[in-house]
Formats: structure tokens, sequence, C-alpha cells
């Protein structure tokens, strides 16, 4: 499978089309099963994703994330091979709908960046993402900020994760105009299922849609796909009860079609409509890199088997209908 190139003018790396999801991991006590499913990945593949924020929210969740991957790196004495990316900025209690603390600011940053390092025991990372925007900042304000990340060698690249093409390009535009390093990354809902922030019920997300789809495409920033097998919708469909939040977010007419036709093409290629599904995003002509959250290795063997799928524009095309 095709890698995705970075270059910011400073650093280079090879970014995998397909991330491991650290954000599965909510329990101390599965450390061996957590181990055993990063172990399977990085026979294949070397990109990991984390957050400061995964589920702190759950009672014993706080830190599980980073240092679950912090703990598997120090063992497997690793961390070199690997491609780790981490975000911070997440509003406080969002998930709880109450009391959402603004974070977008030096002061919370600094803490998140120096809190990811400090839990996963590394001195750098090699991306670091914002995990929301901030409207009410201008981008002045903002990517002077992670630029010091850059040059604190806290982080080798910088992003964004839910910020739309507007505020991306405006930032893209500041960035120029200071000679500052780009931004090389962006991280969205990104499926073929498609799905909006009303229907995730958080309008602090950013659903890739058409308009932004070709915006990504004309500009080739590397996009990467969160919930990229839309929580199993496509295998699930048709074969088993789906639970309300998976109808709520992804069952519509497009997308039982595309799951109708993902299904005529695993069939055809002996894999799963959920592979069919990552394959989509792997082979697309937005560059894309698939975060996936096994939960089992039955899942994740299943995921990886999308390093041995080559679709053409035309299957891609067809699978979204058109």
């Amino acid at each position: 499978m095709i890698k995705i190139d970075l270059d910011n003018g400073i650093h280079s790396l090879s970014m995998d089309k397909l991330a491991f999801g650290t954000g599965v991991f909510s329990d101390y006590a599965d450390k061996e099963s957590y181990f055993l499913l990063m172990d399977k990945f990085y026979e294949h593949f070397k990109t990991y994703d984390t957050a400061r924020c995964y589920n702190e929210w759950l009672v014993e969740g706080k830190d599980i994330s980073e240092y679950m991957l912090g703990e598997w790196m120090k063992s497997r004495k690793n961390r070199e091979d690997l491609i780790v990316i981490t975000k911070g900025g997440f509003p406080k209690n969002l998930k709880l709908k109450k009391d959402v603390m603004e974070r977008i600011t030096k002061e919370e940053l600094q803490y998140d960046i120096d809190k990811s390092l400090s839990v996963m025991n590394i001195d750098y990372v090699d991306i670091f993402l914002l995990h929301r925007d901030d409207l009410s900042k201008p981008v002045e304000y903002i990517i002077p900020i992670l630029q010091d990340f850059i040059k604190q060698g806290k982080t080798r690249f910088i992003g964004v994760s839910n910020w739309t093409s507007k505020r991306i390009e405006e930032a893209q535009a500041f960035i120029a105009s200071e000679n500052l390093v780009p931004l090389s990354v962006s991280q969205c809902y990104f499926s073929l299922a498609e799905s909006t922030p009303e229907r995730f019920d958080d309008e602090t997300i950013v659903c890739i849609d058409d308009e932004q789809y070709d915006w990504y495409e004309k500009k080739k920033l590397p996009l990467m796909a969160y919930t990229s097998q839309a929580k199993g919708f496509f295998s699930k469909y048709n074969t088993v009860q789906l639970k309300d939040g998976i109808v709520k977010k992804f069952v519509s007419d497009i997308n039982i079609e595309r799951a109708k036709r993902a299904k005529m093409l695993a069939d055809e290629y002996s894999v799963s409509p959920t592979c069919i599904a990552l394959a989509y995003l792997t082979n697309n002509p937005v560059q894309t890199c698939a975060v996936i959250g096994s939960k089992n290795l039955s899942q994740l063997e299943d995921s990886i088997g999308v390093k041995d799928i080559l679709l053409s524009q035309a299957q891609i095309d067809w699978l979204k209908g058109e």
C-alpha cells in the first residue's frame, strides 16, 4: 500500500494509510490484550493515533490511551520505528454537554502536549493536532502556539482536527505570509458512510461532505479519517440488529445503497464489507490515512486485510454512487 509522504521543510516522514487508534483502550486491567493488538498491527504498519482526552470521561479512563501506547513502546523499545500522533485542546466536559471549557489557549495547549509526552514517556510526537477549533479566536493567535511546539522540539509536524477547509485556508494563508511551518495533516470524520455533526449530536466536529471532499482532492492536504469504518455499519447492516447510535449516525438511503455495493465488492474480493469501506479510503484520490479502532484480533485482522486491496477510480466512484 502506498504511503503518504509528509515534508514541512524541516522534517519528512512516510505515514501509513492505516493508523491504529488507541481510543479503544478503556480498562487498565486489559493491558496484555491491548499490547497484543498493537503487536499485531506493528507487523504491518507503524502509525499510531491517540489523544490527550481519550476516555477521560470514564471513571477509570484517565490517561489510558496515551499511557498504554507509551508502556507498549517502552516494552518493545520501538519508539523510533513509529509515527506517533496525538491531539490536544479538547473541550472539558464536552461529552457531558455542560461546562464546556475553553481549551485553545497557549497555556492549555502547552499543558496538553507536555502531559501527553510525560504520560507516554517520550520526548516528542511526530504529529500534534488540535483536537477542535475555537472560532472565536483568529488563526493569527492559534498558529504561533503550534509553531512554538515545533521550536521546542516536542512535535515534528502540526495539524488540525475538526477544522473546516475555510479555516485551514485562512491558517495556511497566514502561515505563508509569515514564512512559518505549514499545517501538514487534517483529521475529520470521513467514511464511505456519510454523516453530519447533527447526526453525531456534536456541533464541534467536521464531517467530510462533497464540498470538503472536493477541497481536499484539489489541495492535496493529507486527511486522517476517524470513525473510518462507521462503527461496523457496512458489515452489520442486514446481518445484525443495529444499535440505536449506529442507526442515528449512519442509516440513510444513500448509505444503505453504498452498503449493498460494498457487499458486492466484498464478495468479489473475499473480504468483509468493512474492509471494502476501508479500501475506499486507502485507495481514494484524497490522500487518506484511515484510523481504525479494532477492539479484538478478529476485527484487527479483517482491517489489516485492506493492504492487499487495490480499487480503481471507477470502483471508488461506483461505491459512492456516481
